[in-house]
């Protein structure tokens, strides 16, 4: 069936349905239905989307901007685009073909889902590039491919079979590969998230490994989706990214502020106190390592299954940019993308219910392990040039941050 020709979805959240999402004239519309509406185990389908009896419409786009935010970017999207001979704006005919399998516990069913069984291959018996070339030719959500959203390429784990000793049955993993303009950019996220780590930010786990060619991969274990013993089957985790719970399109990721996201932050979340000053400790090590990428796909919430707990996910796409000439941060910080002086990041975080203490801590902690453990990020291939402006950009960054003039 061609997903050009459906014209409804039917909706879940984690096995329940809650809805139908159909194409009109204009855009779209969504309605949840009675049973979801009846059932107590959600307040709704995302953290706007709340349930209602009325019809959500869209005009002007054929996608809401939640399920919008759950397509894939770049590369991937591009190739979704070439495989079902559609336009880009084509939104809803986008999410038919990837909308079975996303980030998070809300997914769609069409009907006509019927993914043929396929023998993956080992990995060390495949080139990763080659095989990614081979996934992107044909319509790889339908095979059992997760639509994972980022520009870098990546592939679902689940279709391939890990050795033993890198991955395991319980666990869920993607593999990122290195994109062609950013030389390293596998082993540069690997150093940058070990040093998030162990600067005391919690962080998705990640491993290196190698394809037949000896080719870098990052493995990265998902953090919304785990094994439940129990229940026999691979709890989903409702995972938003700031696109989704501010209610704005993918075009707008470098334009949404880190004031408009923390304002979303402390709306949404449960403990907001808490979960801001996480989410200023990510944007403070993204300012120390020269990491311009933090825009609003890079942050996410997320709930657990069978919980309404709203908290920061895992730390994930954590990357120096700085090596790649980008030296400004992604989104504007109290008007400032440059330049972040400690004042700016009291000034901010107490203007949004934190104490100067709670943060002053924050700071003095992130800063004294930076410190410890920043020749971590010179394990990533740079040249002598390239190393030494990225440790006077440190050093600057981190004077910035002591609140030295």
């Amino acid at each position: 069936m061609d997903p050009k020709s459906i014209q409804s979805l039917r909706i879940y959240r984690d096995n329940l349905e809650a809805g139908l999402l159909r194409r009109t004239e204009n855009g779209c519309i969504f309605e949840f239905n009675k049973e979801f509406l009846n059932n107590s185990q959600f307040d709704g389908l995302s953290y706007l989307i709340k349930k209602t009896t009325r019809p959500l419409i869209i005009t002007g786009t054929n996608l809401h901007p939640f399920f919008a935010g759950l397509l894939p970017e770049g590369l991937r999207l591009r190739a979704l685009v070439s495989n079902l001979k559609t336009s880009p704006d084509d939104l809803f005919s986008l999410f038919v073909a990837a909308g079975n399998r996303v980030v998070g516990d809300v997914y769609a069913k069409s009907g006509f889902e019927s993914p043929p069984s396929i023998d993956a291959p080992k990995l060390k018996e495949i080139d990763f590039y080659e095989y990614l070339n081979q996934i992107l030719r044909m319509n790889s959500y339908q095979m059992g491919e997760d639509a994972i959203a980022g520009v870098q390429e990546k592939i679902s784990a689940s279709m391939i079979n890990f050795p033993l000793n890198i991955a395991k049955s319980k666990f869920s993993f993607i593999l990122k590969l290195n994109p062609k303009d950013k030389p390293n950019l596998i082993e540069n996220e690997f150093h940058c998230m070990h040093l998030a780590e162990v600067c005391g930010i919690n962080t998705a786990k990640v491993k290196l490994v190698r394809d037949k060619n000896n080719n870098f991969g990052l493995m990265v274990q998902r953090f919304d989706r785990t094994w439940c013993e129990r229940e026999k089957r691979f709890l989903m985790h409702h995972q938003e990214d700031a696109w989704q719970f501010l209610d704005r399109y993918p075009a707008d990721k470098y334009n949404i502020s880190m004031n408009e996201i923390a304002k979303g932050v402390e709306r949404i979340a449960t403990a907001s106190s808490a979960v801001l000053l996480k989410l200023l400790r990510v944007f403070c090590f993204s300012y120390l390592v020269g990491n311009g990428d933090l825009h609003a796909k890079n942050i996410s919430l997320m709930s657990l299954c069978h919980s309404r707990f709203v908290d920061l996910t895992p730390a994930y796409d954590l990357i120096c940019t700085f090596i790649y000439g980008d030296h400004k941060m992604a989104n504007k910080f109290n008007g400032n993308d440059e330049t972040i002086r400690r004042s700016m990041v009291i000034d901010f975080g107490t203007g949004f219910g934190i104490t100067p203490k709670a943060i002053e801590h924050m700071l003095n902690k992130l800063i004294a392990g930076f410190r410890d453990h920043h020749e971590m990020i010179f394990r990533i291939p740079i040249s002598e040039k390239t190393r030494k402006n990225l440790q006077k950009l440190m050093d600057k960054r981190l004077k910035d941050l002591e609140g030295c003039r």
